[in-house]
C-alpha cells in the first residue's frame, strides 16, 4: 500500500487536507491491526481466539497486576493444551482427542516438539523485534531442521528488515523457509519480499516471487512492480504485466494507472497517456486529481503550456476539481517561458476559485521574478503572502537576497536579512552562504570573517562551501595568513578541507611570492590523500616563473603529468611568459610555435605572450 502511493509525489498537499482523518483512521488500523496480528499467530499455531479472549483484550478497566499474570498463566495454559491436542486411537480403534504428556510415548515427543516450536516462535518474535535480525534468521534455519513450523508474522516482520539492509537473498531465504515448512505465507508477506527486490531494482527477481505466489496477489503487489518497471524505464514490460493482472482477475486501481500514464508520458508523450486515460475511464476506474496533474505536467514539458491550462480549466467537468499543486505546475511553466505577466494572473484566478495558493506557489513567483531582475515586483509578491494565509520562509528571502547580492546592493541584502529574522524566519546556511559569497566578491572580507565567526550563535553551523568561499575570498585580497587561520578553524570543528580549500590558498600563497610555503601546502594536501588539480598546479607554476625559477616551474610541470593530471593552455602560456620573463625569449618563442603546431595552444597566444 505504501508501494503504490509512492508514486504520488504531487500529493502533498491533498494529504495535508487529510491528516486529521488519517490520525482517527490509524489509531483504529493499529487496534485493528494488533487483533489481526494475534490472530495469524494463533492460526499459525493451530488454535482459534475465543470469543472471551477477544472480550478480555478489548477490555476498557485495568485489572490489576496479580490479576493480569494470574491471566496470562491461565491463557498459557489454555493455548498449550489446545494447540497440542492431537487426534490418537484408542484401543478399540476410535479416534479420541489426547494431549500428550511427558509419559505418553510418541505423544510426549510430539509434546515437546509443540513446546519447543512456541518457545521458538517467542524467541523468533524477540530477536527480530530488537532488531537482531542475523540470529533471528540463524533461529528460523534451525526451526526448520526440526520441523517446527515458524510464525508468519516475525518471519514477515524478519523479510522487510532484511531488505531494509539490502539483504534480499537472505530475506528470499526466510520466504523459501515458510513456503517449505508447512507454514502458509499470506499476501502481505509476498508484498514486503515483492517491495524489497523491487526497492533495489531487483525487478526481475520480485516478477519471480509473483509467478511462484501460493495466494492470490492483489493490487498492491501488482502497483509495486509497476512502479519499479516503470521507474527503470519498462513500461513495455509493466504494460505486459498489466494484460496478466487483468487475465487473473485483479482490478486495476487508480494507483496502478497513475503510475502507468506517468510512465508513458515521459516515454511515449501525452498523447498515447491520453489513451490509457480513455481506458482507464472504460474500466469503470475514476481518475483523481493526481492522475490529472501527471498529465497536465507532462503538456507543460512538452511546450504544450496552452492545452495544459484548457485543459486544467476543464477538471470540473470530469468531476475533478484542481488543486494548488495543479495551478503550481502551470505557474512553474509559465514562468519558466517568460509568461511572468499570466502567472500573476493565474494567482488570483486561483484565490477567485477558491483554491489557495500555498508559499511554494509564491516562492515559484518570487524566484523567477528574482532571476529577472524585478525585484521590485518580486518584493510587492513577498508582502502578500500574509494576506492569504501564508508564512514567507528561507526559500522565500533567498532569491531576493541573491538578487540583491547580485546588483550589489549589500546594504538592501543586509536590511532583508534582518527583517526575514524580526519575522520570525531564520536564514539558513544556504542564505548566508549567498551573503558571504556577495561580499567577498565585493572586497568585504572582514566583514565576511565577522559573519562567519557570528554564525555559531545564530543556531546556524558553516559548512565546507562556507569556509571556502571565506578562504577563497582573503587568498585573493592577500590576506593568507587570516585564510590559514581558517583551515585549521575547520580542522577543529571536524570539517576536512578538499581541493578547493587548498587550491585557494596555494593560489593566494603564490600571488603574494610565498612560494615555498604555497609548495609546503601543496606537499600537505598530497599526505592527506587530497588529489591536486590543474588549478593547484597552475598556481605553483605561476608562483616559481614570478621569482625566475624556471627550471623548477618545468620540473613541476613534469612532476604533473606524471601524477596524470592533464595540463591545460595556462599550464603552457605560463612556461613560456617564465621563459621569457627571464631573460630567454628565443627558447620561449620556439617552445610556443612547436606548442601552436602541435595544437596544444592557440596561435593568438604568442601575441599574448610576446606583448
Amino acid at each position: 500500500m505504501a508501494t503504490s502511493s509512492a508514486s504520488y509525489h504531487h500529493c502533498g498537499a491533498t494529504c495535508a487536507v487529510t491528516s486529521s482523518r488519517a490520525n482517527g483512521f490509524l489509531n483504529q488500523s493499529s487496534k485493528l491491526w494488533g487483533s489481526y496480528c494475534c490472530h495469524r499467530r494463533t492460526a499459525t499455531l493451530g488454535f482459534g481466539l475465543s470469543p472471551v479472549t477477544f472480550s478480555e483484550s478489548d477490555a476498557g478497566g485495568e485489572p490489576s497486576e496479580r490479576s493480569r499474570l494470574r491471566r496470562r498463566r491461565s491463557r498459557w495454559n489454555r493455548v498449550a493444551a489446545v494447540s497440542l491436542a492431537e487426534p490418537v486411537n484408542d484401543s478399540n480403534g476410535r479416534q479420541v482427542t489426547a494431549t500428550g504428556t511427558p509419559n505418553s510415548g510418541g505423544g510426549g515427543r510430539r509434546f515437546f516438539r509443540g513446546v519447543e516450536g512456541l518457545k521458538s516462535n517467542e524467541r523468533l518474535h524477540r530477536l527480530v523485534r530488537n532488531g537482531e535480525l542475523e540470529d533471528g534468521l540463524r533461529l528460523l534455519e534451525g526451526m526448520y531442521r526440526r520441523g517446527e513450523i515458524p510464525d508468519i508474522i516475525p518471519c514477515t516482520s524478519l523479510i522487510r528488515g532484511l531488505c531494509k539492509l539490502g539483504e534480499t537473498r537472505k530475506a528470499s531465504r526466510v520466504l523459501r523457509i515458510i513456503e517449505d515448512s508447512g507454514a502458509a505465507p499470506d499476501v502481505i508477506t509476498y508484498n514486503v519480499m515483492i517491495s524489497g527486490f523491487c526497492k533495489l531494482g531487483e525487478t526481475d527477481n520480485a516478477l519471480r516471487v509473483l509467478e511462484r505466489m501460493s495466494v492470490a496477489p492483489d493490487v498492491v503487489t501488482y502497483n509495486t512492480i509497476f512502479q519499479s518497471l516503470c521507474e527503470r524505464g519498462k513500461l513495455k514490460q509493466a504494460l505486459g504485466v498489466l494484460d496478466g493482472m487483468l487475465q487473473r482477475g485483479c482490478q486495476p486501481d487508480v494507483f496502478t494507472y497513475t503510475i502507468l500514464i506517468e510512465a508513458t508520458c515521459k516515454e511515449s508523450g501525452v498523447g498515447q497517456a491520453m489513451k490509457l486515460l480513455d481506458e482507464m475511464r472504460s474500466k469503470g476506474c475514476k481518475p483523481d486529481v493526481v492522475t490529472y496533474n501527471v498529465l497536465i505536467n507532462g503538456m507543460c514539458k512538452e511546450g504544450r503550456l496552452d492545452e495544459a491550462i484548457k485543459f486544467l480549466n476543464r477538471l470540473p467537468s470530469y468531476g475533478c476539481n484542481p488543486n494548488v499543486i495543479s495551478h503550481n505546475i502551470i505557474l512553474r511553466s509559465m514562468c519558466s517561458t517568460g509568461r511572468w505577466m499570466d502567472a500573476e494572473k493565474l494567482l488570483e484566478d486561483m484565490v477567485q476559485k477558491g483554491c489557495a495558493p500555498s508559499v511554494v506557489t509564491f516562492n515559484i513567483l518570487i524566484n523567477f521574478l528574482c532571476r529577472k531582475g524585478l525585484l521590485g515586483r518580486a518584493i510587492n509578491v513577498l508582502e502578500k503572502m500574509p494576506e492569504y494565509g501564508c508564512t514567507p520562509n528561507s526559500l522565500s528571502y533567498n532569491p531576493l537576497l541573491h538578487g540583491f547580492c547580485k546588483e550589489k546592493k549589500m546594504q538592501r541584502a543586509i536590511e532583508c536579512l534582518e527583517i526575514m529574522a524580526s519575522r520570525g524566519c531564520y536564514p539558513d546556511i544556504v542564505t548566508y552562504n549567498t551573503l558571504l559569497t556577495a561580499l567577498c566578491k565585493d572586497g568585504k572580507v572582514e566583514a565576511a570573517v565577522e559573519m562567519l565567526h557570528q554564525l555559531g550563535s545564530k543556531g546556524c553551523s558553516p559548512v565546507l562551501i562556507t569556509y571556502n568561499t571565506v578562504i577563497d575570498g582573503l587568498s585573493k585580497v592577500g590576506k593568507t595568513e587570516t585564510a590559514l587561520g581558517l583551515l585549521e578553524e575547520m580542522a577543529s570543528k571536524g570539517l576536512r578541507p578538499d581541493i578547493i580549500t587548498y587550491s585557494s590558498i596555494v593560489s593566494g600563497l603564490s600571488r603574494e611570492g610565498k612560494i615555498e610555503e604555497a609548495i609546503r601546502i601543496f606537499h600537505e594536501l598530497n599526505n592527506l590523500g587530497v588529489r591536486a588539480n590543474a588549478i593547484t598546479y597552475n598556481a605553483i607554476i605561476l608562483g616559481l616563473c614570478k621569482v625566475r625559477q624556471t627550471d623548477r616551474a618545468i620540473d613541476f610541470f613534469a612532476y604533473m603529468v606524471s601524477r596524470d593530471c592533464m595540463p591545460t593552455e595556462s599550464t603552457y602560456t605560463t612556461l613560456v611568459e617564465g621563459l621569457a620573463y627571464e631573460g630567454m625569449p628565443k627558447e620561449a618563442l620556439e617552445l610556443l610555435n612547436e606548442l601552436c603546431s602541435k595544437g596544444v595552444v592557440k596561435k593568438n597566444s604568442i601575441q599574448i605572450c610576446c606583448g
